[in-house]
């Protein structure tokens, strides 16, 4: 299997958040959010979108603080050593991104709500460079964001995108592309129910389907086939003890 990466709609959806926010009138908020539930690829469109353009990214870690938050940033703006104490480093960070003028993503943002200061510290950057700054979380970031009203209300409208499952032409895309092998709508549509819009179950069921297709001789997955893998891998876990008597299905891969 060959992995790429496919313009899915939800990449589309953010690219047209992101130029929007770029595009805004400077009196306009220039907080932008990408939120949605995990392995729906988001981090996967971010990091392709970074690639591509000319912006800056970074991947908050949960035991960060305000400091070592400036700290990183301050490094990926190469910025040199930076300042010893917080408000000037803050200010140092403000002026880099001022100077450069580039979006700044930052992923995993749920984190930031574990520390109100660094919520804090992004709004004060915010106000005084009014450069695009994305957030990037989980489904429940956009709930969890509007309890701090002074940040959310900076928030740009048009630059909120919620990633959604991947639909069954999406799927049958992404078969194709990765494997070379043709996906029917039936097999599609009933693979979009087992993956639940997971990106690293389809990654792992893929490579299960490759690998019936080679044993068989066959260049298109049908529905038959989809229903047997996902069976053989739903017995083969019952067999192994879990947590609460829950069934799961272990699956390599990344979205």
């Amino acid at each position: 299997m060959k992995k790429t990466f496919i313009r899915t709609a939800n990449y589309n959806r953010m690219v047209a958040g992101v130029d929007a926010l770029v595009s805004r009138d400077p009196s306009l908020p220039g907080l932008g959010l990408i939120y949605g539930k995990w392995g729906y690829g988001k981090s996967t469109a971010v990091e392709y979108y970074y690639s591509i353009s000319d912006v800056f990214y970074i991947v908050i870690e949960r035991l960060w603080r305000p400091r070592r938050m400036l700290e990183e940033i301050c490094d990926i703006l190469n910025l040199g050593d930076s300042e010893y104490r917080l408000d000037r480093l803050s200010d140092q960070v403000s002026e880099g991104l001022k100077k450069w003028g580039k979006p700044l993503f930052i992923d995993e943002a749920d984190y930031l709500l574990k520390n109100s200061m660094m919520l804090d510290v992004i709004r004060d950057i915010h106000e005084k460079t009014r450069v695009p700054i994305i957030l990037i979380g989980m489904e429940k970031l956009y709930r969890n964001l509007q309890k701090h009203g002074q940040f959310f209300s900076r928030i740009l409208p048009a630059s909120i995108v919620e990633f959604y499952p991947v639909k069954p032409p999406e799927i049958i895309l992404i078969t194709r592309e990765w494997t070379g092998l043709e996906l029917d709508m039936d097999a599609a549509e009933l693979f979009c129910h087992y993956v639940e819009g997971d990106y690293r179950y389809i990654v792992g069921y893929l490579l299960s389907f490759e690998q019936a297709c080679k044993a068989n001789k066959m260049d298109k997955i049908n529905i038959k086939m989809v229903e047997s893998v996902v069976n053989r891998y739903t017995q083969k876990m019952k067999r192994i003890p879990q947590k609460n008597n829950t069934p799961k299905i272990t699956i390599t891969g990344r979205p």
